[in-house]
């Protein structure tokens, strides 16, 4: 149109096999070549590349449109959709695909008219260009199956007599269509036209053969037998369309496919999992897959908010029921069900279950059907279901899906930005599809943009979120049919970061003595998954959704879960040898009435006590040492080292310093100790200077060594630390055996005992050894083997600490001699002694 309105005319047959050309690919590149062929039917002039610019040239100034030239390729540049017929009927045929995959009916036929009715007849009509027709007929075949699919709805909505004319028309026009012919059929028998819809067969039947020599197809003499018979029910299918991108579930597919065709009863398969997951297309892709196993129909109903009344009513019309034909109350609703397809071959898809009383009326009481239920719960107790886990796709097929929803050579050019978006979306097909198609609509925006902009997991909901398909909306429908208390659960275990949760932490942040109940809910609604015996995990889009939802009530709750994690770490921390001298456990903490697995939940652990450090709370400091104990008795070094990087308080410094020494990094350890004695108050002062005398000791500088630990003892004296005392004195007693003087050695291996005598039974152990130790160096063989056999009996079965040593006799060994004996226990001791068991 020029600017008053009026069509602009083009002259000449080349400028608009050119145009038809460009705009039969508008928004795509196209060769030269191509671009030739198709003006001059494969002989072109001589001056065909002058001839060539001359009519772009002449478009762009005629029509004022934007032809851009780039690497021998022409592109005709469309901002708006809408201003071409071909992309906007392109735009609402897959929106009307996209709304039947929701099984949003109405809207689906409201995008396919508006799609179908800007058809206006053959494509070019009044022009004859070769090599677009391969490009035309694909089109006419598009339209043909849309007409068909908005048929397949409008008959499943009970548009029966609505469609029987058009049929008419489309039946005559291309006569050689079995489905168009089926669809008329079926019309004309449920608007009471029996003997028509019989005619249609014949002149149907009469056409394939004298024309293709063939009989029709299975579909069509289905519907022509449920004719004859005079049955008003005939096969219907009610089916959405299959997803044409389905991607992955192989095992899903082949497990539910053969659980449906079992023919020994009534099989109920359900596919259950979390919002998003794609249990509906998954399980429509089933369907379509076993649809020629049920030749007597397939029915579809979304049950999601409605009763069971309703629903029934919906499949009796389906099956063929008139409206006053059907019962008023659900019993009977119920048998006429039943009734209506005993005997028959008939599967019924129930999407979207939210409960087992949705669906017990509705399972068939004969076998030869089957029923197929998608369902945000697992509905364990329906009775003879075959429950099936829908999980997130593989990271292989995530990436898959990306691909084909966009293109392949997008997500192969930008792999490492198309794991990023995989990953973001947690391989959920739904959070997938969505990013997908928001980067097809956008073919210039990068694949790392997106990634980009997901990174903020504060706008990543958003960003999943296009047109009418959005993450959040799937999400609400979960969470709004919980408990207020599985709500509160939920909203509070968005607030917590990635990791496994146990139920005492559910427990910690409702600040109830069970969860247990709450848990069950929360995986029953598929909004946990269980990953090992009481430990679950929430996907992360769930924890975002929950994590918005959260007030300043949910907030408050991270305190409750530090004092539980404080409790349970204090508990633990006093079972175990003490082992790091500096936790001294003075602080009672009240108890709480539930353990935890604390080898499972020892990142969580380490988390609150960061957390709590973070926030600045008193309990940071107790949490901190009780973590630290139990990370040093389970010699996890690195995580402890973690836990106090970058902490500039003493204690932390001097765990950094242990964690040298344990390491062998004796220069880092010995100035790590240094700072700390001159920092630390008394109980860390006696701490650093053993761990100098250890440090001094594994040099070979015994000197130095004994003054250390002499001067640790008399510091863990003045804090009345028995446990710190005696593990001093042994220290000192090996550096006086190694300086030759015994008798010093064995008086503070006898004091060490002393002190160890009423403490647990491996510092009691430690204190025997030194003493044998300490006879060894004197040479008294007797009085080392009774200390040493006073040790292994108060050591019991936990004696392998001394078999490694070298004190405990080999397994099966024959007796050893007094200089067999000696030589292993010097061996066993040197280097570094006794004292090295206090810290690892």
């Amino acid at each position: 149109m020029d600017d008053e309105g009026r069509p602009i005319a083009l002259r000449g047959r080349h400028q608009r096999t050119l145009l038809a050309v460009l705009l039969m690919r508008a928004g795509q590149q196209v060769s030269v070549d191509h671009l030739i062929d198709a003006l001059w039917e494969g002989r072109p002039p001589k001056s065909y590349l002058s001839n060539l610019h001359t009519y772009l040239s002449r478009l762009r100034e005629r029509l004022d449109v934007r032809i851009e030239h780039h690497d021998g390729r022409y592109k005709l540049e469309v901002d708006n959709v809408d201003s071409l017929d071909l992309q906007a009927f392109e735009e609402h045929a897959r929106a009307g695909r996209e709304a039947a995959r929701q099984h949003d009916a109405a809207r689906a036929i409201a995008h396919f008219r508006t799609a179908l009715s800007l058809w206006r007849g053959r494509p070019l009509a009044d022009l004859t260009v070769p090599a677009l027709e391969p490009e035309i007929v694909r089109l006419e075949d598009i339209r043909l199956n849309l007409v068909e699919d908005r048929v397949d709805l409008e008959l499943a909505v009970g548009h029966h007599a609505e469609v029987v004319d058009e049929l008419g028309v489309l039946v005559a026009q291309h006569p050689l269509r079995e489905r168009l012919a089926g669809q008329l059929m079926l019309a004309l028998c449920a608007t009471g036209r029996q003997a028509d819809a019989l005619a249609v067969f014949r002149a149907t039947r009469n056409t394939l053969v004298d024309a293709l020599g063939v009989e029709p197809g299975a579909d069509l003499q289905r519907v022509h037998e449920q004719v004859l018979r005079g049955d008003d029910t005939f096969p219907v299918c009610q089916l959405p369309p299959d997803t044409p991108d389905f991607t992955g579930r192989r095992d899903e597919i082949d497990a539910a496919s053969g659980a449906l065709l079992t023919r020994a009863t009534v099989p109920v398969v359900v596919l259950s999992g979390e919002p998003g997951v794609g249990k509906s297309a998954l399980a429509v892709h089933v369907a379509h897959q076993v649809r020629a196993e049920f030749p007597d129909g397939q029915l579809f109903a979304h049950l999601a908010g409605k009763d069971v009344g309703e629903i029934l009513a919906t499949l009796l019309r389906a099956a063929g029921c008139s409206g006053a034909a059907i019962p008023e109350l659900v019993e009977e609703r119920a048998a006429a069900l039943r009734s209506r397809l005993a005997d028959r071959r008939v599967l019924l898809v129930l999407d979207d279950a939210a409960s087992i009383a949705q669906v017990r009326d509705l399972v068939p009481g004969t076998p030869g059907c089957a029923v197929l239920v998608t369902s945000r719960k697992r509905l364990s107790g329906l009775p003879g279901a075959r429950v099936f886990r829908i999980t997130p796709l593989s990271h292989d097929d995530a990436r898959m899906l990306l691909a084909r929803v966009t293109s392949s050579s997008r997500v192969a050019s930008e792999a490492s930005a198309a794991d990023r978006i995989a990953t973001m979306c947690g391989n959920l097909p739904l959070a997938l599809r969505i990013a997908a198609t928001r980067l097809s609509a956008r073919p210039h925006l990068s694949l790392r943009y997106l990634a980009d902009r997901m990174d903020d997991e504060r706008k990543r909901l958003d960003e999943l979120s296009v047109g009418e398909l959005q993450v959040r909306a799937s999400l609400s429908l979960s969470y709004d049919a919980l408990s207020p208390l599985a709500r509160k659960a939920f909203r509070r275990l968005g607030m917590l970061w990635q990791c496994s949760i146990p139920t005492w932490m559910v427990a910690a942040l409702l600040e109830v003595d069970d969860a247990d109940g709450v848990v069950e809910e929360l995986v029953e609604a598929s909004l946990l998954e269980a990953t090992g015996e009481l430990h679950h995990r929430m996907h992360d889009l769930l924890r975002l959704y929950g994590r918005e939802h959260a007030d300043s009530d949910d907030h408050g709750a991270e305190r409750s879960l530090v004092r539980v994690a404080l409790a349970l770490t204090d508990a633990a921390a006093r079972k175990v040898p003490r082992t790091l001298l500096i936790a001294r456990l003075a602080d009672q903490v009240e108890p709480v009435p539930f353990t935890a697995s604390l080898p499972a939940d020892q990142a969580n652990l380490i988390a609150i006590a960061e957390l709590a450090r973070h926030r600045g709370w008193p309990e940071a400091g107790l949490l901190m040492e009780r973590v630290s104990v139990l990370l040093w008795h389970d010699s996890a070094w690195n995580e402890l080292a973690a836990l106090h990087d970058g902490v500039d308080e003493p204690v932390s410094r001097y765990s950094i310093a242990l964690i040298h020494y344990a390491r062998g990094r004796y220069d880092e350890a010995e100035a790590g100790f240094a700072e700390c004695e001159s920092s630390l108050d008394d109980q860390g002062k006696a701490c650093a200077l053993l761990g100098l005398a250890q440090v001094a000791a594994v040099r070979g500088d015994h000197e130095r060594a004994l003054a250390m630990a002499d001067d640790a003892s008399v510091h863990f004296g003045g804090t009345n630390d028995r446990h710190g005392q005696a593990s001093a004195l042994r220290m000192a007693a090996i550096a006086a055996g190694r300086l030759g003087r015994f008798e010093e050695s064995l008086d503070r291996s006898r004091t060490a005992l002393e002190l160890a005598r009423d403490l647990e039974p491996g510092h009691t152990a430690l204190a025997f050894a030194e003493v044998a130790l300490s006879h060894l160096f004197r040479f008294d063989l007797d009085s080392a083997r009774t200390a040493r056999s006073e040790a292994i009996a108060l050591l019991g079965e936990h004696a392998n600490p001394l078999h490694d040593l070298g004190i405990v006799d080999e397994p099966g060994d024959a007796e050893d001699s007094e200089t067999t004996i000696t030589k292993r226990i010097l061996l066993g001791l040197a280097g570094g002694g006794w004292h090295g068991i206090d810290n690892a």
